[in-house]
Order: structure tokens, then sequence, then C-alpha cells
């Protein structure tokens, strides 16, 4: 009986160290464990991220995957999902594609505007002529070029045209004035003996600025021929000693103005009238803008005409005295604006003081068989 208890209790001690040895390595093994599955869990999102930027981004990537065993790499994944599913979140990788080269520089040509030329009205004998509008010619702004072929690159640029945008620039009309003026040449013939045939060309007066309309009124020879604005008349034989005038009257409206608004034009323009106006003569300032503006890229004529000095409005009586040049500009969807650099006034005439005759001089000529004439040209406000 004794032997038999005695067994029995050898049977529990070992049954209970085995237990105990038993509990002891789950344990070890268990912490053991939880260390691998915990570090799993961090090398799986390492490893997670950089196998994802090999895959999506291994063209211009940085990250570099030598040395990565990828059976390491699946398993430590898949051990950190089936262990921590909520803690697993993947990195994002962000990575910037960049050309292998800057695309190439493209450039806009815009061609400049052509300069315009007016057409002249061509005034006949006994006929009523309105001016004519002048005709204007540009150029619109090239097509944009097409960038040259060559290497391709990751960012395609397409050049666009830049947009030339204008404001609207308009005039503002103030008072007008009704006035009738006068030319005469007077052709004498100072020889001994008869001057046959004698035709004179004269040039009459020509307008297409916005603030003047001209109209001949009359005249009292008939005009044989016309260019331009210059009509010839055949007066016919002179004595020695005889004299016959050409006498030619236009109906003359001159209206008060100023611009509105401003735009790139308006202002180059501008620019060129602060660095030329001033005292001297008037014609030097004149054509000085007109040099200025044309370097500007600004379309600009000179005009010829007559002024009075006391800025007011004509009065009646001769025009002696009152040869004046002033010049204008050209501004797209208005037509010409004047610029006065002796009066200093720009885009705007505060008077009914400026008639315009032409844009330019042109001679008196005589032709005749005999004799020995002499001429004398004169204008004047009735």
């Amino acid at each position: 009986m004794k032997k038999k208890i005695a067994w029995i209790k050898s049977f529990l001690i070992c049954l209970v160290v085995t237990l105990v040895m038993l509990g002891a390595g789950y344990q070890v093994f268990t912490v053991e464990n939880e260390k691998v599955l915990a570090g799993s869990i961090v090398e799986a999102a390492l490893y997670e991220q950089i196998y994802q930027s090999d895959k999506q981004y291994s063209a211009g990537s940085e990250v570099n995957t030598s040395g990565i065993d990828q059976n390491e790499l699946y398993e430590a994944i898949y051990l950190a999902k089936k262990t921590e599913p909520g803690l697993y979140k993947p990195a994002k990788v962000q990575i910037a594609l960049t050309p292998d080269e800057e695309p190439e520089e493209t450039a806009v040509k815009v061609s400049a505007a052509v300069e315009t030329t007016s057409s002249p009205v061509t005034q006949g004998s006994n006929q009523n002529s309105e001016s004519q509008p002048v005709e204007t010619a540009g150029e619109t702004p090239a097509a944009t070029p097409m960038p040259s072929s060559g290497q391709d690159t990751s960012i395609t640029v397409q050049a666009e045209a830049p947009v030339v945008t204008s404001s609207p620039v308009t005039y503002s009309w103030g008072s007008s004035r009704n006035y009738t003026y006068r030319m005469e040449v007077r052709v004498t013939n100072n020889g001994s003996d008869t001057s046959s045939n004698v035709r004179v060309s004269v040039p009459l007066l020509e307008n297409n600025s916005p603030y003047q309309t001209t109209k001949l009124t009359s005249v009292n020879y008939s005009a044989v021929s016309n260019s331009g604005r210059v009509s010839t008349f055949n007066i016919g034989d002179l004595a020695p000693g005889e004299s016959k005038t050409i006498r030619a009257d236009f109906a003359i409206t001159v209206r008060t103005f100023s611009i509105n608004s401003t735009n790139d034009t308006v202002e180059k323009a501008r620019q060129a009238y602060n660095q030329t106006a001033g005292s001297g003569n008037c014609r030097t300032l004149a054509l000085a803008f007109i040099s200025k503006s044309r370097e500007l890229g600004v379309q600009a004529r000179e005009v010829v005409g007559y002024a009075r000095a006391q800025r007011g409005a004509m009065t009646s009586g001769s025009l002696q005295g009152s040869r004046h040049s002033w010049a204008e500009f050209y501004v797209d969807g208005l037509g010409w604006v004047p610029v006065d650099l002796t009066f200093k006034y720009f885009g705007n005439f505060p008077h009914t003081s400026h008639i315009i005759e032409s844009y330019g001089d042109q001679s008196l000529k005589v032709n005749f068989t005999g004799g020995s004439l002499s001429a004398s040209w004169s204008n004047a406000i009735l």
C-alpha cells in the first residue's frame, strides 16, 4: 500500500513539473512571438511603402529597393495585416516627375502696323466735293509659332500669343464754328510781251481730320485737269501789265473736342508729346513728334494750316502771319487725333482756332508762253 501511494506522489510531482515547464515554455514563446510580430508591423509598413513606390513610380523615383528580400517583404506584410490589421496603414509616397530638360522658349512675333497715307480729295470746277476718309492698313499679329521638334519631355508647354487689348477711346465734342475760307492766286504779266496759254496748277484744300469739314463751294475758273488735291486752270492770255485772279471759296466747320479714356496707342503718343512739346519752330516740333511716335510704333502725320495766336476762335481777315503746323496720330477705332506741340494741346482743341489746309506743302506752278509772269498767293477768312 505504501509503495502504491509513493508511486502516485511521484507521478503527480512529475505531472506538476511537466505542467510548470510547459507553462514557462509557452510564456517565453508568446513573448518572443509578440516581439517578432510587433517588429513586423513596423517593417511591413516600410517594406510596403518601398514596394509600392518601386512598383508605381519606378520611372523617376529615388526609392532604392536593392538589398531587400522580396519573400521577407511579403511575409512581413502578411503577418502585419493578419496580426494587427487596424494598425497597418501603408504610407503614401509623393514623387514629383520632372522632364529630362526644360521646354524650349517660344516667341510670339507681332508685326508692326504699316504706316498709312491719306487719300487726297479731288476738287473740280463748280463742284461740291466732300473730304474722303483715309484708308488705313495694318498687319495682324503673326500666328503663334509651333515649338520646334526635339526630345520628348514629360511636360508639354503650349505657347499662346499675347492678347492685345485696347480701351475704347472716343471724342467728346464741344461747340462748332462755320467759316468761309477764300483762296486767291493772282498772276501778273510784268513783261512787254503777251503771255499766252497761261496754265496755273493750284493746290486746293484737303481734309480728312474729324474735327473739321471742308467743302469747295465755288471757283471762278474751270479746271482742265485734277491730280490729287492739285487742280490746273487755264486762264488764257495775259497782256503786258495785266493780272488775273483765280478765286476758290470753301465752307469750313471747325469743332472743339477732347478725347475720352486712353489706351496703349494714346499713351505712346503722350510719351512722344512729353519729349517734344515746347517752344520753337512749330514745324520742327511737329516733325520731331512724328519721328518719335513712329519710333514707338504709332502712326503720325504733319498737318499744315492756320491758327490764331491768341488762343481763341478764328476771326475775319487775312490769314497772313497765321501759317501753322501741328501733328496728328492715329488711334484704331477712332481716327486721327491732333497734337499741337506749340500750344501744348494733346488730344484736344479747346477753341475753334485751327483750320486745316493740307497734310504737306505743295508748290504753285505756272506754265505760259511769252512775257514775264509773277504770281502771289493769299488766304483769308470772310
